[in-house]
């Protein structure tokens, strides 16, 4: 896999990665007769497909380069275990796991490491991805994919990525098209304006904090229910400022203030939060949308607030916090939350 070919691998990966949200785990394995991590500090588990690490994994594999011969049993092993390891730990979404191939051809169909970790339960689900124009190796990459409720695409051209790739998440959709499951998305916190185009000065009036509700729309007739056809998304941006009017600020008390976080203890709100540099200059400082709820509330320091927050708990909770009053005073206070 040199020149072309390794231009398009990179891209497809580049664009899967693309394809993945916070709520995401994953890890990219480069292989020829030996086993190549492309973030070796970061071998052997999967990790949060946030901003941060995702354009880390992009800058390492950039880096990679073809040698040797491609030994995709040890791979698909490694891949399997990882899966295997993090699932019985209770780590990530425990949601649906796949594993993306992307290879210029395979020699064999494996079968016999799909009966030893994947049937006849199929849980993890594989799907290939060809790259080349030669047709000599699509059987087995096809038979692979077939075998564990994958898909198989071929990629020829750099022009060809985007689309195919896309493919697999009509694959993962279709269970919850066929169960009807809406799932409703909030996204980060995001600066974004509400001014209308025309009005929009060139000093990015009407900048506020936003956020997105999505939720996906299927098909519902019944001669195309049974194949989960996934239409499309609709969604909604909402001024984070809208939410904050729902709460019962009487409630709060004098120094008192309100917060809240996403799934993955991201700030949605929070008056530490501060995205811009300067009031005049609203210029954005970057990951001001994956500011974690332990970097702001100092006191909780064994994270027993934001676990109880990412885990969806109710109920109260009180901890010792310092607040600044009047002239700049300390004074520690209980909360409840």
């Amino acid at each position: 896999m040199k020149g072309l070919r390794l231009t398009i691998a990179k891209q497809t990966v580049s664009s899967i990665l693309d394809t993945l949200g916070d709520d995401d785990f994953f890890n990219i394995i480069a292989y020829n007769e030996e086993l190549h991590y492309v973030e070796p500090c970061l071998n052997g588990t999967l990790v949060q497909a946030d901003r941060a690490n995702k354009e880390h994994f992009r800058e390492h594999l950039n880096k990679l380069f073809a040698k040797g011969i491609g030994m995709l049993d040890i791979a698909l092993n490694e891949a399997f275990n990882i899966l295997s390891d993090f699932n019985h730990t209770g780590q990530g979404s425990i949601c649906s796991q796949a594993i993306m191939l992307i290879t210029d051809g395979a020699v064999d169909t494996y079968d016999t490491i799909f009966a030893k970790y994947n049937w006849p339960d199929r849980k993890v689900r594989m799907f290939t991805y060809l790259i080349g124009r030669e047709a000599a190796f699509a059987d087995n990459l096809k038979w692979m994919a077939c075998a564990n409720k994958g898909f198989f695409t071929q990629i020829s051209t750099l022009a060809d990525v985007q689309e195919n790739v896309m493919e697999y998440l009509h694959v993962l959709s279709r269970p919850k098209v066929i169960d009807q499951e809406h799932d409703v998305v909030w996204t980060e916190a995001y600066i974004d304006s509400t001014v209308s185009l025309h009005e929009k000065l060139a000093d990015d009036q009407g900048l506020v904090l936003m956020t997105t509700v999505a939720m996906p729309v299927f098909s519902k007739q019944n001669e195309t229910r049974s194949k989960g056809i996934l239409l499309g998304v609709v969604g909604t941006d909402v001024p984070v400022k809208e939410l904050l009017k729902a709460i019962p600020k009487y409630k709060l008390g004098i120094h008192g203030y309100a917060f809240a976080i996403t799934n993955n203890g991201y700030i949605l709100t929070h008056p530490e939060l501060r995205p811009l540099y300067e009031e005049g200059k609203k210029r954005r400082k970057p990951n001001y949308s994956s500011v974690d709820l332990s970097e702001v509330e100092w006191e909780d320091r064994d994270d027993v607030l934001r676990n109880a927050m990412v885990n969806r708990k109710t109920g109260k909770f009180s901890m010792e916090v310092k607040k600044t009053v009047d002239k700049g005073v300390q004074c520690i206070k209980c909360s409840s939350y």
